[in-house]
């Protein structure tokens, strides 16, 4: 017979036995309980009959659960066979729960990888709920921007102003340089072609109604994007992840009236103004390619004048109009829709920024058949 295991550390918690193969515990078994009480199970011998009587718990936790089902495996391990008494009724909830937990086989999950099927359909479904939520946000801010129009008195237009000072005009300079660089550019690889029809002076009506109509307002909205639009979207974004958004909310203001009605006012009025600028910087450009070709410079206003309109003028600022409202949009939709985490206002500017250029392509493509089926 096996020598009898040590008492019990505590004084609400002992062992009795093995006597004829029976261990009756008795008393609380906690995770108080000095895990040196069990230094009798490596005694037990390979065959031997071994009945765990737990009949005599009066507590019982999780740990302590945890340590009896370790010693019952421990004993089954050394060979013996192991049976165990009914536990207390009150008890019985705690026990069953640790032998589900405890005997449950770990298995490891091997993550499937999605076919081209399930690829499809799981982006096909971030799609849908992403232009979603763009297409809800414009809604609230649309319906905030038509009551402003109503009720101009309560738009916040020092913040306005100061967003249009901030964002918009500090753009000037990298717009203009960028704009007078592919005046620039444009002039120079246009006069390669038409000096060799004699008709250089040509090249001020190309460069003029290029800018005019279409390089001076996209690359006012890509300058743009690149530099306010990721700053609206990080901006918001990090007012997100700090949970001042949740602070506004709280207050009883929303976010799209108070925060992203402003931006998008600053920049959809600024634009234009922008892109006019912007369109001077190119036609310098192209101007000064025509001094170095032998023209003086009033030729090449002259021309300019005899071959754009008024509705070149228009297609442009038009266009200025709606690319401001959507870079400043769509920045601000992505930094209120940014998570949580350090990596949240990366995340969303990246956003922002591919969604802008995206939008922006997409738009002017869809302007340039519009007005040409229109002959505007």
């Amino acid at each position: 017979m096996a020598k009898k295991p040590p008492k019990a550390m505590t004084s609400d918690f002992k062992i009795q036995g093995p006597e004829n193969g029976e261990i009756r515990l008795l008393g609380t078994l906690t995770a108080k309980i000095n895990p040196g009480i069990w230094d009798f199970l490596p005694k037990i011998s390979q065959g031997q009959t071994v009945n765990f009587n737990i009949e005599g718990l009066t507590g019982l936790d999780l740990n302590g659960a945890s340590q009896l089902f370790w010693a019952i495996e421990a004993a089954k391990t050394k060979g013996a066979k192991v049976t165990w008494t009914q536990c207390p009724q009150e008890l019985n909830p705690i026990w069953q729960l640790a032998q589900e937990t405890l005997s449950r086989p770990l298995t490891s999950v091997k993550k499937s990888t999605p076919n081209l099927i399930e690829e499809t359909g799981l982006v096909m479904n971030f799609l849908y709920h992403d232009f979603t939520a763009i297409f809800i946000f414009l809604g609230e801010l649309i319906t905030f921007g038509a009551s402003l129009l109503r009720r101009p008195w309560t738009g916040r237009w020092g913040l306005i102003l100061k967003i249009t000072e901030t964002a918009v005009v500090n753009s000037m300079p990298v717009t203009c340089l960028v704009a007078f660089l592919v005046g620039l550019i444009l002039a120079f690889q246009s006069a390669m072609f038409m000096r060799m029809f004699g008709v250089e002076i040509f090249v001020a009506d190309l460069v003029g109604i290029a800018m005019i109509r279409e390089l001076g307002t996209l690359m006012t909205a890509i300058v743009l994007t690149g530099r306010t639009g990721s700053a609206f979207s990080a901006e918001l974004g990090a007012m997100k992840t700090n949970q001042e958004i949740d602070a506004f909310l709280t207050m009883g203001l929303n976010p799209v009236r108070d925060l992203a009605l402003p931006r998008t006012v600053a920049m959809t009025l600024a634009t234009p103004l922008l892109t006019i600028i912007a369109n001077l910087a190119g036609l310098i450009g192209g101007n000064l390619v025509m001094i170095s070709l032998g023209f003086p410079v009033r030729v090449f206003w002259d021309e300019l004048g005899q071959h754009i309109n008024f509705s070149d003028i228009a297609t442009g600022l038009f266009k200025a109009f709606v690319f401001g409202f959507t870079v400043a949009a769509i920045g601000c939709q992505r930094g209120l829709a940014a998570g949580s985490g350090p990596e949240a206002v990366g995340e969303s500017t990246t956003r922002g920024v591919v969604t802008n250029i995206i939008t922006i392509a997409f738009l002017d493509s869809l302007f340039a058949v519009l007005f040409y089926v229109l002959q505007w």
